[in-house]
């Protein structure tokens, strides 16, 4: 009897083999989507504001448009697994018709130790503090789709991922300031510099904000990531309302 069912479950087994892989496929699938939306259900999140005074870009927060605009903050390090960031960090985001602004206070208990060495624009800053903005206008989760705009904390400005047709070093803005408890960063980001959908609806877009700290060493993120570029937890800016797209002139027309 016990050698008819063994047997059996073998025929069985074989039979269906092919159904087990598809199955399992579908399993392993269903994982990967369940991960990804609890990843996306722990982002963070920073409702869209539209203003109609921009704020001037001087490494100050002294213009109306930073008032009542919209603050991120509760910064963790991702080489400490984690943890809450012993230097924390406060970001906000407003928008126009013509570009997207960023604000950053960047809190240092030892300001005197804070390190800006490079005095260039477009060369990606190394061994010294920085600011990262990151944003996925098309919300895919995927590396190639993000654009990197980092600061130092004498305002020289790199943007990784730029697009084609833009000149990196000219068409965006930045400043920034060494104030007694940090440094203060400001952006100016044409929304002409990015790509994004053509809608008449509210969106949400991907956002990020991260951190690179010279004296300690720190990775320090808005949004919680792990060590991977595609799919992370990134944040979501909510309910924002691109411009209408303007048509790219070639050099011919």
């Amino acid at each position: 009897m016990k050698a008819t069912l063994s047997f059996s479950v073998i025929c069985i087994l074989l039979l269906t083999t092919g159904c087990d892989v598809l199955f399992e496929s579908a399993i392993f699938d269903a994982i990967d989507n369940t991960n990804r939306a609890m990843k996306q259900q722990r982002a963070k999140k920073l409702p869209a504001v539209k203003i109609e005074v921009a704020p001037v870009i001087d490494g100050k927060l002294n213009d109306m448009a930073w008032q009542n605009a919209p603050q991120g903050t509760d910064f963790t390090d991702r080489r400490a697994r984690g943890a809450p960031a012993e230097d924390q960090s406060t970001i906000m985001m407003v928008y126009t018709d013509e570009a997207i602004y960023v604000a950053c206070y960047l809190f240092d208990s030892q300001p005197d130790s804070i390190v800006a060495l490079q005095p260039e624009d477009q060369i990606r800053p190394f061994g010294e503090d920085w600011v990262s903005f990151t944003i996925d206008p098309f919300h895919t989760h995927q590396f190639g789709d993000r654009v990197f705009f980092m600061v130092n904390p004498i305002g020289s400005k790199f943007v990784s991922h730029p697009p084609p047709f833009a000149d990196p070093a000219e068409m965006w803005k930045a400043a920034a300031s060494i104030v007694a408890d940090g440094w203060i960063v400001e952006m100016e980001i044409p929304w002409e510099m990015l790509n994004y959908p053509e809608t008449a609806e509210p969106i949400d877009i991907g956002i990020n904000f991260d951190r690179g700290h010279a004296r300690t060493g720190a990775n320090t993120w808005w949004s919680k990531v792990d060590f991977v570029e595609d799919d992370r937890a990134d944040g979501h800016w909510i309910g924002v309302l691109p411009p209408p797209k303007m048509p790219i002139l070639r050099e011919d027309q």
